[in-house]
């Protein structure tokens, strides 16, 4: 089990590595497409680091970008302007999905996948419990791991605020997709 969940958690991390994931600088077109190629500018990625994935069904996981607006995303994260979208480009069936907001000083990704509850304990049970948003949930290195029914929300937030701000952020994202789902 932990060598499947190893492959699994190191195949999203190179799908999200490959995805070409960057910050545009502040001159830019937001409209403009990026180009990997083009930038030199690096920035912090968040990476899901779910290990809850072993019971993944196909199929049945929305894609993250259609369950927050820009407006939504702004709103959660105080205000800050949405200034890239990046979506993981996966088509349906896709066991892990994910949704990246890229912000004015910040940043918001949703990465979804399928566990069960014993799984979701297994991987996160010894982390920081969190109260109020789905059925267990879990905080650990910036990440506020939640479980909805049979489906892990990754929710990933960094921002200039202190932890708790970024917590919260998180968390608020995390209940705005719930009420999606």
């Amino acid at each position: 089990m932990r060598v499947r969940t190893a492959v699994v958690v190191a195949a999203a991390c190179g799908l999200f590595a490959l995805s070409g994931c960057q910050l545009l600088e502040k001159d830019e077109d937001p409209a403009a497409a990026p180009t990997p190629a083009a930038s030199t500018t690096t920035s912090a990625k968040a990476t899901p680091t779910s290990k809850a994935t072993g019971g993944a069904k196909s199929g049945d996981l929305p894609n993250p970008c259609t369950l927050l607006t820009k407006a939504e995303v702004s709103t959660i994260s105080g205000g800050k302007a949405v200034t890239q979208i990046d979506e993981d480009g996966e088509k349906d069936g896709a066991t892990t999905r994910y949704c990246q907001w890229q912000l004015s000083g910040g940043q918001l990704a949703i990465f979804l996948s399928k566990s069960s509850a014993s799984e979701f304990k297994q991987a996160h049970g010894q982390q920081q419990k969190v109260t109020g948003v789905g059925d267990d949930a879990r905080q650990a290195d910036g990440h506020l791991y939640v479980l909805h029914g049979d489906i892990v929300i990754d929710a990933y937030a960094r921002s200039s605020g202190n932890e708790a701000a970024t917590t919260q952020m998180a968390k608020n994202a995390a209940l705005k997709v719930i009420d999606k789902l």
